[in-house]
């Protein structure tokens, strides 16, 4: 099966009925949290990162960009916003058969970018590129997702073409990066899950380490959702009431840490992480 068809069943429950940038639905943000584990794993992607302390930030989709149509001539396109401490931003719109719709937003250069596009008919086309004419998903390839690391720090487009005359969600997360200070091991975050919504960090680690990671929540509030960026093997799922989390890493890759709330809540919470 194509990937961006397994993507597609991935994502069927995710559709809401909202404006552009509406408010989020407060029954189905956690189902659209917990949902970014299995899609990864479907995408099968080839994401690498080399056994150095630096690893190589190279987009996963497409290992040398190419430029855009035209990077001096960026099309208009509606910013996203992210709440403060949010990672992720859904949008709901629609559009006509034909048409194109692009989106706007600003990251970092080496923080992770995961976008998945659906529409009721399941054929919707996204594309990816930056402000400087890096492509980094053609929308002649057909696919309806992208995760990546970015290889600059800047604006990203979000080309969103339509096949079919209806409504469509558009899912972006740019996941916080996880730095430790200087001979440390151990750091924690403080945050809320604003408008419901997971929020997803992430931490490069080499196999045989050993990841340890408590979220102080009560499981029916908040709990992990935990996978690889490389395998898309999940390694602990927020639905299964998991809050607290200890692993001998099988690989040495990104690792994708989320805090996912129950049942849409805004949470607030301490997230401890330790690899050593």
């Amino acid at each position: 099966m194509r990937p961006s068809k397994m993507i597609h069943l991935a994502l069927m429950v995710l559709m809401l009925s909202a404006c552009n940038l509406g408010a989020p639905n407060p029954q189905s943000p956690d189902q659209l949290a917990t949902s970014v584990a299995a899609t990864l794993a479907a995408l099968s992607t080839n994401t690498t990162a080399p056994a150095s302390a630096t690893p190589s930030l190279t987009p996963t989709a497409t290992a040398t960009p190419t430029p855009a149509p035209n990077a001096n001539n960026l099309p208009a396109a509606t910013r996203i916003v992210f709440a403060s401490g949010a990672t992720q931003r859904v949008v709901n719109d629609s559009i006509a058969a034909g048409n194109t719709e692009y989106y706007v937003a600003g990251a970092a250069d080496g923080q992770i970018l995961i976008v998945m596009l659906d529409n009721p008919s399941h054929d919707n086309v996204l594309s990816v590129f930056g402000a400087d004419g890096s492509l980094l998903l053609d929308d002649s390839s057909g696919a309806s997702a992208w995760q990546g690391v970015l290889p600059a720090g800047q604006d990203y487009y979000f080309g969103v073409h339509g096949q079919s005359t209806e409504n469509y969600t558009l899912n972006v997360i740019i996941a916080a990066p996880i730095h430790f200070a200087a001979g440390e091991t151990e750091i924690t975050f403080s945050g809320s899950t604003t408008g419901g919504y997971a929020v997803t960090y992430y931490a490069y680690a080499f196999v045989g380490q050993e990841l340890e990671v408590d979220v102080n929540t009560d499981p029916a509030d908040a709990a992990l959702t935990i996978y690889g960026f490389s395998d898309g093997q999940p390694y602990a799922r927020a639905q299964n009431g998991v809050t607290d989390f200890e692993l001998t890493l099988p690989s040495t890759q990104y690792y994708i840490i989320e805090v996912v709330p129950q049942g849409g809540r805004e949470i607030d919470y301490q997230l401890k992480i330790e690899i050593n």
